[in-house]
């Protein structure tokens, strides 16, 4: 089975020996498995980063059924992907897409420019000098923001209807660890200010529940943004916490695998 592992927002595929699907390679490569981790721009937008990953795909699957799973604004990258790639949509089964904000996080919409008044005006400056400053390196690309935003989220093709009946689309949300602190440490002044905002709710510091739901909703897993695909932010080395990231991801991956078996 070929599967492609489409990552989020701002952290790199690798940090040194760190992935970002942490510990997630061992388990999606094998006998039956083939599996492709491709280094998106960290912070570009999210055609920019489609493009990369439709590149990269042709050349990793030259031929065969495709399966996406999809992080945060990785889900967003893969819808473009779909969109604007018809000769890899024909040959991708499934999209599952992990806590990706399909109608945007209330983090994105007050960092990003726009809207009216003073704080606005000077988000829209503390962003751009940012995104300026960001961008002078040259080998990193923004814009990020403004697909996260709910306006922009929105805007991304919605494969889900287009591709109905071609590609089963599904999506998983997250709402916080069960006990203690509802995220990390680093995560929970977010979640408290998601929760408190008009569109806000239960999140798991990054994103709402309601946000990711997106196709067919497969439920919602105890843990916060991070944690999802295996790092602890409490943890100055990203192990893993006490969710158990791999047992979840490789229930996914069984699934696909009943229900496309020889893909």
């Amino acid at each position: 089975m070929n599967l492609v592992f489409a990552s989020g927002f701002l952290l790199p595929q690798n940090l040194g020996p760190i992935n970002y699907f942490n510990q997630v390679k061992e388990l999606a490569e094998g006998e039956d498995h083939k599996a492709l981790f491709h280094t998106v721009e960290p912070i570009g937008r999210s055609e920019l980063r489609a493009a990369g990953l439709a590149t990269k795909i042709r050349e990793t699957f030259t031929s065969g059924p495709l399966h996406i799973i999809a992080h945060s604004m990785g889900g967003l990258d893969s819808r473009y992907l779909i969109a604007g790639n018809p000769d890899l949509a024909a040959r991708i089964v499934s999209l599952t897409t992990l806590s990706t904000p399909h109608h945007g996080s209330p983090l994105a919409d007050f960092i990003a420019p726009g809207g009216a008044g003073l704080l606005s005006a000077a988000r829209s400056f503390v962003f751009s000098s940012a995104s300026r400053a960001v961008g002078a390196f040259g080998f990193i690309r923004t814009g990020a923001i403004e697909d996260l935003t709910k306006r922009g989220a929105e805007a991304a093709p919605d494969v889900a209807d287009t591709h109905k009946g071609r590609i089963r689309v599904r999506s998983y949300a997250a709402s916080g660890r069960p006990s203690g602190r509802a995220t990390s440490k680093l995560l929970s002044p977010s979640h408290e200010f998601i929760l408190n905002t008009p569109d806000g709710g239960p999140n798991d510091g990054a994103v709402t529940v309601e946000s990711a739901k997106y196709g067919e909703f497969k439920g919602t897993w105890r843990c916060d943004h991070l944690d999802m695909v295996g790092h602890d932010l409490d943890d100055p080395r990203l192990k893993p916490g006490e969710f158990k990231h791999r047992v979840e991801i490789g229930k996914i991956i069984d699934m696909l695998q009943a229900e496309h078996p020889g893909t």
